[in-house]
Parts: C-alpha cells; structure tokens; sequence
C-alpha cells in the first residue's frame, strides 16, 4: 500500500490536520495516512503530555479506518527525526511505500531537517517522496527534488496556535476543532480552557 506519514505535535491535532488527511485519501494520493506523533521536538517545542495528544487524535480519527497512529517516535528515546521514522518504518513494513506530507509552511525550515548522525535533508528526499500541503500565508518555495506541491488542494487556514490562542482568550474554536477534542479538552483543563 502507499502510506503517507503525517507527523506533528498534534497539540491539539484540528479539523485542518483532518482535512488534508481526507483530501490525500480521497484523491487517492494515498491508500492510507499515518499519523505520527512527535515525542519531543526538533526545534525544542513544548508539547503537551503524549497521552492527551494520543486520545484526542483518535478522537479525530475514529471514524476514517484509512486513518491510524503510528507510535514509533512515541515509543523512542530522545528527540523525533522524520528521517529515522521514515527509515525504520520502511524496513518494519518493507511491503508499503511510504511518504511524507507537510505543510508549506515548513518549506523555509526544511534544510534544518536532518538527524542525529548528520544525514541532511538530501538524504530523506532521495528516497522518500515528500508531498506538500499549501498552508495560509506560505508559498510553496523552496522546492527540493522530490518534493510535489498539491497546489489544487484547498488551502489550510487553521493552526494548532490559533486553537490554543482562542482558548486562552475564552473564544468559541468549533469551526477549528472536532466537538469530541472540544470535548476532552474542557474535560481535561487543557490549553487553560478551564
């Protein structure tokens, strides 16, 4: 099957991050999407407990089975790299063709993507197909090779930053996020939504 990862903090995952999942699907660019939860950041980002952005993602999810979790930087030690995700699950599923979605806006950083044995981007992208997601407010510049632009999806407005903002500030995020996260997110106290 063609597996296309789908990484991030997920904090808290939005109806954007379900968006792209089904267009990807629906298009048939994939047969199924996998998400992969960040453990810890790159690019030293707090996230939220693991636990919490496990349960609202299959909050999101529960009713696409095209859709699922993988677990890999959950379950490993130190900081999440998409090249050692990609190389690990290639070789744990060697029938599945995998590749990678983000979002345009990711495109200004990605010559920072590398691991911890100093493999640079080049490396992930000359054996991974990396497809790109156009996002509010970013081009979708720089290219690399093998990257492909899906410049006839619909554009994705919400971040997870603009979800948390409107908590902070007490302001309504349904048209951001599913009502079973709004759900668990009020019974939870998180985002300072209590």
């Amino acid at each position: 099957m063609k597996i296309m990862l789908f990484g991030g903090a997920f904090d808290p995952p939005h109806l954007g991050h379900h968006s792209i999942s089904k267009n990807i699907l629906d298009r048939g660019i994939a047969d199924e999407v996998w998400y992969v939860p960040a453990k810890t950041h790159p690019f030293s980002k707090p996230l939220s407990d693991s636990k919490h952005r496990l349960s609202m993602l299959n909050l999101l999810i529960a009713d696409d089975k095209r859709m699922s979790i993988e677990t890999f930087e959950l379950e490993k030690d130190g900081v999440s790299y998409s090249h050692e995700t990609l190389d690990a699950l290639s070789e744990k599923y060697p029938e599945h063709k995998f590749s990678w979605v983000i979002g345009s806006d990711n495109l200004a950083k990605f010559h920072l993507w590398s691991d911890s044995k100093d493999r640079d981007y080049r490396e992930m992208l000359s054996k991974h197909t990396f497809y790109v997601y156009p996002r509010k407010g970013h081009n979708f510049s720089p290219l690399y090779e093998n990257m492909i632009p899906l410049k006839d999806m619909e554009e994705v407005v919400v971040s997870s930053t603009l979800v948390k903002e409107r908590l902070a500030s007490r302001e309504d995020i349904s048209d951001l996020v599913d009502k079973k996260v709004i759900k668990y997110i009020e019974e939870n106290k998180l985002y300072a939504s209590s």
